[in-house]
């Protein structure tokens, strides 16, 4: 194993000895710490297993909530006394719960933090599931042919446990991606998150493939020319949507397991708790328990007689501490509204397309002009194709072409994103695809004027699969790890969970949008130019950053050693390299407020040029000047903290009072 103190250019190797560190507790020194093994572990599979996992489980969810509406619209829709609106209140119900649990768990993860909520989504989420699977209309009774009386109402069971289901997917959310963030080495941090949000279109795929080999497999047996095949219908399908949402089950389960044995992360244990010995525990716990990895630990994460949490006096409350970052000189209000709007205007565009795709994408599959029919078609069946479509067919259908044109493009966009993260910069990644997306929009938007109802429709299919693609390969993706980079250790949880619900804030209003452009051909094209409108929008605001409401740099360009280097080596490595979180998002004069030494906490990412400019003995003097600063303690009156090119090491030049 490569020696880690070769890595940090000998300093912690030189300076072990407990005076050099044991007064040390300024934020800064501590991240430093906790990058240094992070970066050494490297990419934990196990971290990454714990938030893949519970994202899927919601994401499946989720889907398989939708795949079963026209099933129990065919079920239990006493002869037509519920209509399309009990699906939309279902929906509205499951988007609101899902903002309240967005912003109340991420707010309490700031608060109690991390592991204590570790799980408790999951359980929610299995708790709705099931509950929901279970869910029965009681006891009928049949009061001649027109009327029956039951015990209880299918639809009130659903209603309560979609509310559940949907407090437990939006905890998941800032869960999934605090757990990714803040374990992940800050190579590897991108391609976590990625790999992360990944879960979202496998929960697509599972959702939908397994719904049509269950359908098929349970429909064999049904006789169409039986006496009672309208029952038997109804049995199957009764079996198939309780096991389509029962299956999202399987992998909370798994979820919840690896949670139980998942530690607090380090970052809070540092920013939060001011506790150096929690966070060495929990990086213990993380790593591979080696003799020589349990070494290094110990050797870089020193805890002196005043790293215990409750030697710090005179910390403010976190309300306190977030105004102070919302509204102070930091102006971290601005990052807020720079991500939240974004993730409102994309879900906007996203469910859009998505909540309603039975309908969209029987619309761009239309091939000829619909069948003539004096009989309205069933509430359960959008196809005007196909107006007298058995419940089993018109499921089917659906299932298959969300497979087709949705479900394995969105995979395919979000297994090309996972390695092309970190060859492009955040910015620039964001508003390619953004534009790219915009342009499929208005041309989709125009074959749906030309093509709709002709043979030439293929056109907007084409369209709509390409940017399906792109939504995951850019903004969809992007949204989900740039809210996770951004924003302090102290309050990431509250500004993800914030910034997530303005996303589901954007299905509700594109809800609003589907239902005001009305169906056919002309308010898909309404519907199309209005998505089209809003990527630009969003574009644009990415763009200029009016008002200073900007994306901060999360990456920075390589060393000159990059430059030099071979053509292979830069085929293989990016360019650019990803910022520290704390780099990230520095906590400005937090620190101060704790009695610690005046500008802990301040950073200054440097450029490429100051790194290359530094002379090679600058690293040896930051280290001899340290110790100074410790000798002279109260007799220093500046403080100035620079990063260094050294991962961990930092520069911290004092100049005693009176030279």
């Amino acid at each position: 194993m490569i020696d880690i103190w070769d890595k940090v250019g000998g300093f912690w190797a030189r300076h072990v000895v407990a005076k050099d560190v044991e007064h040390i507790r300024e934020r800064e020194r501590r991240d430093d710490r906790i990058s240094i093994i992070l970066n050494h572990i490297g990419f934990s599979w196990r971290v990454y297993l714990v938030a893949f996992l519970g994202f899927l489980a919601s994401s499946w969810s989720l889907i398989a909530v939708t795949i079963i509406t026209p099933a129990l619209y065919f079920i239990y829709d006493r002869h037509g006394q519920f209509d399309r609106d009990a699906g939309l209140v279902l929906d509205m119900v499951t988007l609101t719960a899902t903002i309240l649990g967005m912003v109340f768990f991420g707010h309490l993860a700031d608060r109690l933090g991390r592991s204590k909520l570790y799980g408790i989504e999951v359980i929610i989420v299995l708790v709705a599931v099931g509950g929901a699977a279970f869910s029965s209309a009681g006891f009928i009774i049949h009061q001649g042919e027109s009327d029956e009386t039951s015990s209880l109402d299918i639809y009130a069971a659903l209603f309560v446990f979609r509310a559940f289901l949907g407090l437990g997917i939006g905890a998941e959310y800032p869960m999934s991606a605090l757990i990714a963030a803040e374990f992940s080495p800050t190579r590897w941090r991108g391609v976590m998150l990625a790999a992360v949000f990944l879960a979202q279109a496998v929960g697509r795929l599972l959702a939908y493939g397994i719904g049509v080999g269950t359908l098929r497999g349970l429909s064999n047996q049904l006789d169409p020319a039986a006496k009672d095949a309208l029952d038997r219908t109804k049995v199957v399908l009764d079996i198939f949507w309780r096991l389509a949402l029962s299956l999202a089950g399987i992998p909370a389960v798994f979820a919840l397991v690896f949670r139980l044995f998942i530690p607090e992360t380090p970052r809070f244990y540092s920013a939060v708790k001011r506790d150096v010995k929690k966070a060495r525990e929990s990086l213990t716990m993380l790593s591979t328990r080696t003799p020589e990895m349990i070494a290094d630990i110990e050797r870089v994460m020193i805890v002196g007689p005043n790293d215990a949490a409750s030697s710090i006096t005179g910390r403010r409350s976190w309300r306190k501490m977030a105004a102070d970052y919302y509204f102070g000189s930091a102006k971290g209000w601005k990052l807020l509204a720079a991500i939240s709007i974004q993730w409102l205007l994309l879900d906007v565009v996203w469910y859009g397309v998505g909540l309603d795709s039975p309908g969209t994408l029987a619309a761009l599959w239309l091939d000829k002009a619909p069948p003539p029919t004096s009989i309205p078609p069933p509430n359960w069946n959008d196809d005007p194709a196909y107006p007298n479509a058995t419940i089993v067919e018109t499921i089917d259908r659906n299932l298959v072409r969300t497979l087709e044109l949705s479900s394995i493009a969105t995979l395919l966009g979000s297994v090309a994103v996972i390695p092309l993260v970190g060859r492009l910069s955040r910015k620039t990644h964001y508003l390619c695809t953004t534009w790219a997306l915009a342009a499929l929009f208005a041309c989709m938007a125009i074959s749906v004027s030309q093509t709709y109802a002709k043979p030439t429709h293929q056109a907007s299919m084409v369209f709509y699969v390409l940017a399906q693609v792109l939504f995951n390969l850019g903004p969809n993706t992007l949204t989900f790890i740039l809210a996770a980079e951004i924003f302090p250790t102290e309050v990431r949880g509250t500004s993800y969970g914030i910034a997530a619900a303005s996303g589901k804030l954007g299905a509700i209003i594109a809800r609003g949008i589907i239902k005001r452009a009305g169906k056919g051909q002309g308010g898909l094209v309404t519907v199309l130019a209005v998505f089209c409108v809003t990527l630009v929008v969003m574009a644009l605001l990415v763009w200029l950053e009016p008002l200073g409401i900007a994306f901060p740099r999360v990456q920075k360009p390589r060393s000159l050693k990059w430059r030099e280097s071979g053509l292979w080596h830069k085929i293989l490595h990016s360019h650019l390299e990803n910022q520290s979180l704390e780099d990230i998002s520095p906590w400005p004069l937090e620190e101060a407020a704790a009695g610690e030494v005046e500008g802990a906490g301040r950073r200054r990412s440097e450029s490429e040029s100051d790194t290359e400019s530094r002379p090679p003995g600058l690293v040896e003097e930051g280290v001899r000047l340290e110790a100074l600063a410790v000798e002279i303690g109260p007799q220093a009156k500046q403080v100035k903290t620079t990063a260094t090119p050294v991962v961990g090491a930092a520069v911290v030049c004092a100049e005693a009072r009176d030279g």
